[in-house]
């Protein structure tokens, strides 16, 4: 349905209005301009759609608008747009970066929670997937499906402890030995980051600016929060780069994409390519934090290796993880020991499927993950013949092979 946005556009600091502010739905030509007020008035053609708001020497805005939104058909905002620095010629006219200087911000109100929160404890479910990829299958072949339960706890000065309660593997044959499922790393509240068992300082750590750049995005508004995106710029090698998503007005991670300009290679392994993304969700606390904590929600982490064993090349595959976590539960400073015995048995049991089911429920199987955990054939096989190209296959025989992939199951299997 249509709807129009009536929006008065300011300046994020002073308050001030834009006159002369451009807004424009997303993917169109046209659009409208704000007056001497900083009002802006734009029809939409259809609800939900997208609005960006620009104005120059700022960052634009990204104003998402619903049916929820509309009140008698119209949606009413008040947008800040942050100064950002703009170039002339080849010189640029800032002082020290806008997006360096909210990160600043950002790492003070992170040392403020760390000490505040103290510690904090959740039920986490990882699964990893491993894919052949080869240039000669007709489609991915799913290889290794590995699921874990595992209890998590984080303490201000201690860190983030994971302890796996289950795990189950298919085929029964062990883990991938280049790639394989790992521990969930805290991104606001570490100093490192341990990724593909490589260390990186976090963009989160008290002397982050020191390693990396911040330069400030685009506006986002959507459920009544405002979002700000910076991109991280690695000031050397062998460090991390990507975008990170904050609330404003909270000044805490939402979400973040990330990516290391350097894998573990050598040995065996050709080459390698990970990406990783954190995803972060609000926590009640109490009176004074409440709202303002947000905590990990979701770990996704993918990639691509090449593997190159004396007599036997490996196909390339591909690889992801994902691990939510569930009863994600604060705690104050001192109370470490109390949250780890409360979630030391997560579900009551400790094998069998019912662990698991929880987890599947929060993250319902894909189909390549399907394949993966109901085929007989996976589960019996050693993993070192799934990895085995199937160079020249045809279309009739690949149907025969998905016949096999997709034959009886067994669902309870084992764990370890």
């Amino acid at each position: 349905m249509p709807g129009r946005l009536e929006a008065t556009v300011r300046d994020a600091d002073t308050g001030e209005p834009l006159p002369g502010a451009t807004g424009q739905v997303l993917g169109q030509v046209g659009g409208a301009t704000a007056d001497r007020d900083g009002r802006l008035s734009l029809d939409l053609p259809s609800v939900p759609d997208t609005v960006v708001v620009r104005f120059i020497g700022y960052a634009g805005a990204q104003v998402i608008v619903t049916a929820a939104d509309l009140r008698d058909g119209i949606a009413q905002r008040d947008i800040r747009l942050s100064p950002a620095p703009y170039v002339l010629g080849e010189v640029t006219v800032t002082g020290e970066p806008p997006g360096e200087r909210l990160w600043r911000r950002v790492l003070a109100r992170r040392q403020r929670l760390a000490a505040g929160v103290g510690a904090y404890a959740a039920e986490g479910y990882a699964r990893f997937l491993l894919v052949r990829d080869g240039a000669t299958d007709v489609r991915p072949v799913p290889v290794l499906l590995t699921e874990a339960v595992s209890n998590l706890s984080w303490t201000a000065g201690g860190g983030l402890r994971e302890e796996v309660v289950a795990r189950r593997r298919r085929p029964d044959g062990g883990p991938f030995k280049w790639a394989r499922i790992g521990p969930l790393t805290d991104l606001y509240f570490e100093d490192t980051l341990f990724l593909d068992g490589r260390a990186y300082p976090s963009p989160t750590r008290a002397d982050a600016l020191q390693n990396y750049a911040f330069r400030l995005g685009e506006t986002i508004e959507a459920d009544g929060r405002r979002y700000l995106d910076l991109a991280v710029i690695p000031r050397r090698a062998g460090l991390l780069s990507g975008r990170i998503r904050i609330a404003d007005s909270l000044l805490v991670i939402t979400e973040a994409d990330l990516r290391a300009d350097s894998g573990p290679r050598g040995g065996p392994v050709d080459d390698f390519d990970a990406s990783y993304r954190w995803t972060y969700g609000p926590v009640w606390t109490n009176e004074a934090l409440a709202d303002s904590v947000w905590l990990p929600k979701r770990f996704d982490r993918e990639g691509q290796l090449a593997v190159n064993l004396p007599g036997n090349r490996v196909p390339r595959v591909r690889f992801r993880q994902t691990t939510v976590l569930d009863l994600v539960a604060p705690g104050a400073r001192g109370e470490a020991a109390g949250l780890g015995r409360r979630y030391l048995n997560p579900r009551g049991v400790y094998a069998g499927y019912e662990i698991f089911r929880t987890g599947r429920n929060l993250l319902p199987l894909d189909s390549l993950e399907t394949v993966a955990f109901e085929s007989e054939t996976v589960r019996r096989s050693e993993l070192a013949d799934l990895l085995k190209r199937q160079e020249g296959i045809g279309l009739s025989g690949f149907a025969g092979l998905l016949s096999k992939l997709l034959g009886a199951s067994d669902v309870e299997g084992e764990d370890d």
